[in-house]
């Protein structure tokens, strides 16, 4: 059978075209096979750092789903980015492959050349005499030029045609890894999806599973807020001292102030107790009295009011326990100034509690909540003795306040009184005329239950140790984070409640990366409003400042014993 077949005649063409133009410009199509290798080359990586680079994505959102797995608090948020990320690889393939589609095509008219040249290489190295003779006999090529031809053919198959088969060789392989690494590529993020599907629906059922319970475990948490509540409000109300006082008809003995056990050692120290803030100090009006002033400029710097008879005053007043008594036989009987003070100080008290009781249009009652009254008092200075409160009820009678918002009063406000400012004669606090008048709650640190309570719970001093003034910074650090539900004192057998330890507060505290070891120092700043505004600290983590009030409540929650600030209006001292 003869060689040359219609396919095989169209082929011979191609390639004597081909020798032709090899053999006119050699050292172009030789450079030509060189720049298209590379090219190849080029295409190759660049196809390849396109999947690498999508195959690192998939591990990244493989892990982020892995991760996500071992959590249950994952957010919807966390999921949308997820299934967001998967979206965009998708294109990212979906783009790939298109290209790779593409490829495909134009790699046909490729592949079949390089199959039809290896066919031709593989059978013969040159033409045979046959193929020339109808090359020749078709007058295509002269008997001189088959020849060169031939020999052109030789070194052409020889050399720069393995070249071209390299070329194809190098794109069909390329193309063929491509396309399994987009494959691979494609089952890895199918397999990516699958488990983030498998997440939610986990997730889903645990959700599910938590609403379930969400009812009972509501109660039981309104439950133990009730008694934490309820017992952190008894702590803040036996420790800051609300209610108003007085000063009571006896003179207060002086307190020494233990010294500290320990170095360094903390103690606060309040100014006032037993205050409401609102109107007459009576320690403070001592102080003026003594200082020189009359009762009407002790009321009106107290009051901003004059005093002023006042006609068809009552002559009975309901008292509870007692009924209906004669109302200076009660003023007789007010115990809330010891009746050896300046006399100046006690007309302006015998006004001050006549106002209080006349505005009071009710059965009064006898204690603090009101004003104290004592039967035996009364009795005793209707018989003479206490000569000088029963001269300054007598020279008052039917006086009241002419005006003004309230006529409450108290013991001690630490020198600053609501709508009248500070309480001195100079600078404060020395000059406080509380101070002057020797108030033993002026400036005072407390840690027994009470003035007249000396029951100290068990700490019988007021110090902290620098580990127990750290554990203070630690509670406040759980308290800002609204963490209260162990902020009480250690001191359980006088208020129970579960508190933290010290050690169990302190790793709570380092679980919100405030965790205080050491304090070195302390100030505060006083607001020209008489509060304490700031304290600062100095610790381990350096200057720390804590507002006043807030540092008020977490000090009185934690401080162990009846350890207690008890005024607005406070300092600290360290000793060493």
């Amino acid at each position: 059978m003869p060689r040359c077949l219609p396919g095989r005649k169209t082929s011979l063409i191609i390639i004597i075209l081909i020798i032709f133009s090899v053999c006119l410009f050699p050292h172009v199509f030789a450079d030509s096979a060189t720049d298209a290798l590379k090219k190849v080359e080029q295409k190759y990586e660049s196809i390849s750092k396109k999947l690498q680079s999508t195959r690192d994505k998939i591990s990244d959102t493989q892990k982020k789903i892995s991760d996500l797995s071992s959590q249950l608090n994952v957010t919807q948020a966390q999921l949308n980015e997820i299934q967001s990320n998967i979206d965009d690889i998708r294109g990212e393939l979906d783009v790939i492959n298109q290209n790779l589609i593409d490829r495909k095509t134009k790699l046909g008219d490729k592949v079949a050349l390089r199959n039809l040249v290896l066919r031709d290489y593989a059978k013969r190295a040159f033409l045979s005499e046959l193929e020339l003779f109808f090359a020749a006999a078709a007058g295509e090529v002269s008997g001189f030029q088959a020849s060169t031809m031939s020999q052109a053919l030789s070194k052409f198959i020889s050399s720069d045609s393995l070249k071209i088969m390299d070329i194809l060789n190098l794109e069909i392989t390329s193309f063929e890894k491509d396309k399994k690494d987009a494959e691979s590529a494609k089952t890895e993020l199918e397999s990516a999806q699958q488990n983030l599907i498998s997440l939610k629906n986990n997730l889903a059922g645990e959700k599910k599973e938590h609403e379930s319970n969400v009812g009972e475990l509501q109660e039981q948490e309104e439950s133990l807020q009730k008694e934490l509540d309820s017992l952190q409000k008894q702590i803040l109300s036996l420790k800051s001292s609300i209610d108003g006082g007085t000063v009571g008809d006896y003179e207060q003995p002086d307190a020494k102030l233990p010294d500290p056990p320990f170095s360094p050692a903390f103690a606060a120290f309040s100014y006032g107790a037993y205050s409401h803030y609102n109107g007459m100090s009576q320690y403070g009006a001592k102080g003026r009295a003594d200082a020189g002033q009359k009762y009407q400029d002790i009321l009106n710097f107290y009051y901003k009011s004059g005093v002023t008879k006042q006609s068809g005053f009552p002559t009975k007043i309901s008292v509870q326990g007692y009924g209906e008594l004669d109302f200076q036989y009660y003023l007789y009987g007010l115990a809330e100034m010891p009746t050896t003070w300046n006399i100046e100080a006690l007309k302006a008290q015998a006004i001050a509690g006549r106002t209080y009781a006349y505005k009071h249009g009710k059965p009064i009652c006898t204690t603090q909540s009101c004003q104290v009254f004592s039967k035996s008092k009364a009795d005793k200075v209707k018989s003479g003795e206490y000569g000088n409160w029963k001269k300054a009820v007598d020279d008052t009678k039917d006086m009241i306040l002419s005006g003004g918002s309230t006529s409450q009063y108290s013991s001690t406000t630490g020198g600053y009184i609501n709508n009248v400012g500070w309480d001195i004669k100079g600078k404060w606090p020395n000059d406080a005329y509380e101070k002057k008048a020797g108030s033993p709650w002026f400036y005072k640190s407390w840690y027994t239950k009470s003035y007249a309570d000396g029951n100290t719970c068990g700490h019988n001093h007021p110090w902290l140790s620098e580990r127990e003034m750290a554990d203070i910074l630690n509670a406040w650090v759980l308290w800002k984070k609204g963490d209260k539900g162990h902020i009480s004192p250690t001191t359980t057998s006088c208020w129970g409640g579960k508190p933290y330890s010290l050690d169990e507060m302190a790793a709570r505290a380092d679980k919100y990366g405030e965790k205080y070891t050491n304090v070195n120092n302390v100030d505060v700043d006083i607001s020209n409003s008489g509060y304490t505004s700031t304290v600062h600290f100095q610790t381990n983590r350096g200057t720390v400042s804590i507002n006043g009030t807030d540092f008020k409540e977490v000090f009185n929650l934690r401080a162990p014993g009846f350890v207690a600030i008890r005024s607005r209006l406070y300092d600290f001292e360290m000793r060493k």
